[in-house]
């Protein structure tokens, strides 16, 4: 577990060095790693819905599932995980495709060294992701209605910095920690891993922000 933590934080607050550790560690059990680090931050996205389905509130943003408002929050606990995998495996089946078809890897990577280097660069954003997604929760438990909780979000103050920063936050170092990642895996096309960790973060961020409230 403490290696585990070790991993997280290093990936989550020194994005930089993705690439580096990864060269490093590729050829141990880093896949092994990234995937138990990728289920944990899963789960506290899982627990936080929970303590949000437990308010007896609803989502405040619109909701393009054919969930019902009431019981939102319980269908994001319950599909938060697999949605969150899901999603993480199949961008690194694409990307495993895109190496594969490119003249200029020397040295293709196997599909499971790259899923762990795209789970890791995934980790900032769902990191302070959770954090305004958790200030949300502690805001419902606390009593907070719905309608009360959107004002408060109307309204310029602490708690809208605070929320706002968080999900920017969360956007920006995803991004940047995806192509400084690529740009590390695929280092005879620098530029191009760039682009190409810069839309693997996009396709990323719109999946889980388009189930997540």
């Amino acid at each position: 577990m403490k290696k585990l933590i070790v991993v997280l934080l290093r990936a989550i607050f020194k994005p930089w060095k993705n690439g580096q550790w990864f060269e490093k560690e590729k050829t141990s059990d880093l896949w092994t790693k990234a995937f138990f680090g990728l289920l944990l931050l899963a789960v506290a996205l899982a627990l936080t819905s929970i303590i949000q389905a437990a308010s007896g509130n609803f989502p405040a943003a619109p909701v393009f599932l054919p969930f019902s408002l009431e019981n939102y929050f319980v269908w994001q606990a319950v599909f938060i995980i697999p949605w969150l995998l899901a999603s993480w495996l199949t961008l690194s089946l694409l990307l495993r495709l895109i190496f594969v078809s490119g003249r200029r890897q020397r040295v293709p990577l196997n599909f499971k060294q790259l899923s762990a280097g795209l789970a890791l660069s995934f980790y900032p954003f769902l990191f302070w992701l959770w954090l305004s997604h958790l200030l949300t929760a502690i805001f419902y438990s606390l009593g907070i209605s719905q309608k009360e909780w959107v004002d408060l979000m109307s309204e310029p103050g602490w708690i809208q910095f605070i929320y706002i920063f968080l999900l920017f936050l969360a956007l920006f170092s995803g991004l940047i920690s995806s192509i400084l990642t690529m740009a590390k895996i695929a280092p005879n096309g620098k530029v191009r891993a760039g682009f190409l960790g810069a839309g693997l973060s996009i396709v990323f961020d719109f999946l889980v922000l388009f189930f997540l409230r």
